[in-house]
């Protein structure tokens, strides 16, 4: 029996997180309301560490040329391109965290984040969720390690039992469009089929975000609290690299 080889092996953890997006997207029978969820209600605000993507010219590019070919669906509400992003780790809602541990919580994620170069983030090919059209991201290692130091932080401030958990497995994606109406799954996936030959994009991402998350009129917005630098590199996050890094 032939042995995979240690390079097939690292090109399938790499970028096998594809085609598992798609299968996952392909098989729903119906959408749901992305804006229907548990614990948001009127005014209320989160915390979340995010890597932040509205100032990259190709990302914004690789949006708009999706977006246009998706904004005909009315039960689409498109991410307005300033607010392109990654979430990496939820804090906790603004009522739930005290703000005298913020600063702590900055100052523990950005030890660990230190010590962690500038990572290549591949966007693309598009996919979605039950509640979103979203784009692939990764390689997904180096994502979680990013989320791995953003979560020892958290511990290291408010212990184990505060750091949020999620309902489902963490993928990294950025979202170009959130659903918000229940409804038949096949028109929309067939319209992101369409544009999965869309070429991918990779941008250097230099630093993370600490937003103060709220809802807008079907959008999310936020105001940036504080940043954790990779590798302490003050750099732009814009760099391109060749698309099949």
């Amino acid at each position: 029996m032939t042995t995979p080889s240690r390079e097939s092996r690292e090109g399938r953890e790499r970028h096998g997180y594809v085609e598992e997006d798609w299968a996952r997207y392909r098989a729903l029978d119906h959408l749901v309301n992305h804006w229907e969820r548990t614990g948001w209600c009127p005014g209320r605000r989160s915390y979340h560490w995010m890597i932040c993507l509205g100032e990259s010219e190709t990302v914004r590019a690789l949006a708009t040329r999706c977006q246009a070919a998706l904004g005909h669906i009315p039960t689409l509400d498109l991410v307005p391109l300033k607010w392109l992003h990654l979430t990496v780790q939820k804090v906790g809602f603004t009522d739930e965290v005290p703000a005298a541990h913020l600063d702590q919580i900055v100052a523990a994620a950005q030890r660990r984040l230190a010590v962690i170069p500038p990572i290549p983030l591949r966007v693309g090919p598009l996919a979605g969720s039950a509640g979103a059209v979203r784009f692939s991201a990764g390689p997904h290692p180096l994502v979680r390690s990013v989320r791995q130091a953003l979560r020892q932080a958290l511990a290291e401030v408010r212990g184990e039992r505060a750091v949020p958990t999620r309902a489902t497995a963490f993928v990294p994606h950025v979202s170009i469009a959130y659903n918000n109406t229940p409804t038949d799954a096949t028109p929309v996936i067939d319209a992101v089929a369409r544009l999965r030959r869309v070429a991918s994009v990779t941008t250097v991402v230099h630093r993370v975000e600490l937003v103060e998350l709220r809802r807008e009129p079907r959008s999310y917005a936020w105001d940036v609290l504080a940043t954790g630098t990779l590798g302490g590199n003050e750099q732009s996050d814009n760099r391109v690299l060749p698309p099949e890094l």
